[in-house]
């Protein structure tokens, strides 16, 4: 496994940790799980590259 740019990984943080954060907070589960697999696909891509 190569190491992280850690540009990418903050955006990827921000962008998927305040929208998973905030569909936990309206009880929406199913937008939260949504995030949360589109989040580690985007993440697992960044890191085949």
């Amino acid at each position: 496994m190569k190491s992280v740019a850690y540009t990418n990984l903050a955006i990827f943080a921000l962008f998927f940790g305040i929208a998973l954060i905030e569909a936990l907070q309206q009880g929406n589960w199913l937008k939260a799980a949504l995030f949360a697999a589109l989040g580690l696909l985007s993440l697992r891509a960044d890191l085949k590259k």
